[in-house]
């Protein structure tokens, strides 16, 4: 079978003449002028846009979820959404959470008056800066530093309607291969192209959002990039998220979203997404083993002076996050 110069698999490499999944995508949520296409990888099934973009940014320019929101909105977004995210009830006095990609920081202030440390990664260096002051916790936005500061030390790890939009799914499953404690969580939600959603509104669907949506990996994908960077899939499930069905109306109707028709078709939206969740689906993958080369001493942010508590800066920090 002959190779598409242009193509080159996300998941697996291959460089195999893709089959075209879906052509000249328009971006319904935001009308930028961006066209996308999507191809089915031979050898593994990933959907994803071919060419992969190389510079991104121009598909974020006034993007909603990077801004600050009203009290109202707030409190609607968590009766709408916090089903579909991971649950920190779970977390235990002292944990490290880290949310990577953590948009307009929501899920990070839902949760600040909690036992545990949290902190996020958004690659927007303002977007982070911004965020790490309006929440008073760490936002880093250079991914080396991260690692460098916390390897081996985050006990969960989330990525909420995140991978789909990363242009290197390898970097993204290394980073969290380096950041997780052995035994440590990784949560994660993803769209599911085989939903009922998603074949029901096709180029329309809300949660296909191209151009921004790269690729969209499935259960063999994750559980291959879980193989081979030291995680095994402890749990698939569906999670009700109703923005699914009910942006997709709008698109439906007018070809482009509509806040309005959004909130006429919301209701309708909660009521399917819990009877029979399908377009979304989020994985919990855990940490089998540690690396050999993985350096696990304290990092900087961790180290204690013998001349007082105070003078440490991971202290300092977690007394500015309420840690209690």
């Amino acid at each position: 079978m002959r190779e598409d110069n242009r193509f080159n698999c996300l998941n697996c490499g291959s460089r195999t003449l893709p089959e075209l999944f879906l052509k000249e995508c328009e971006d319904c949520y935001l009308r930028k002028p961006f066209k996308a296409d999507y191809f089915r990888c031979r050898q593994c099934g990933l959907v994803q846009q071919s060419p992969v973009p190389e510079d991104v940014s121009g598909f974020y320019e006034a993007y909603p979820l990077h801004q600050d929101k009203s009290a109202l909105y707030q409190w609607m977004r968590n009766l709408v959404m916090a089903p579909s995210y991971f649950d920190i009830r779970s977390l235990k006095t002292g944990d490290v959470l880290l949310d990577y990609g953590c948009g307009d920081g929501w899920f990070l202030r839902s949760y600040a008056q909690k036992r545990a440390f949290l902190l996020g990664f958004e690659r927007s260096a303002a977007q982070a800066d911004s965020l790490s002051k309006r929440l008073h916790l760490p936002v880093y936005s250079d991914p080396e530093r991260l690692v460098s500061d916390f390897r081996g030390k985050v006990d969960v790890l989330t990525m909420h309607f995140v991978l789909e939009h990363l242009t290197d799914l390898t970097q993204a499953f290394l980073h969290v291969e380096e950041l997780l404690k052995p035994g440590g969580i990784f949560f994660l939600t993803l769209p599911s192209l085989e939903s009922w959603e998603a074949k029901l509104f096709g180029k329309k669907w809300h949660g296909l959002d191209p151009p921004r949506h790269i690729s969209f990996p499935h259960k063999a994908v994750v559980e291959g990039l879980a193989g081979r960077h030291g995680l095994e899939v402890v749990e698939i499930r569906p999670v009700p998220f109703p923005n699914g069905f009910a942006g997709s109306i709008p698109a439906a109707v007018t070809g482009h979203f509509n806040f309005v028709l959004y909130l006429l078709a919301l209701p309708l939206g909660i009521v399917l997404s819990r009877l029979s969740p399908a377009g979304f689906v989020a994985y919990l993958l855990k940490r089998t083993s540690a690396d050999s080369s993985l350096d696990v001493t304290p990092h900087p942010l961790q180290s204690r002076s013998s001349t007082g508590a105070m003078n440490d800066p991971f202290l300092q920090i977690r007394s500015k996050t309420n840690f209690t």
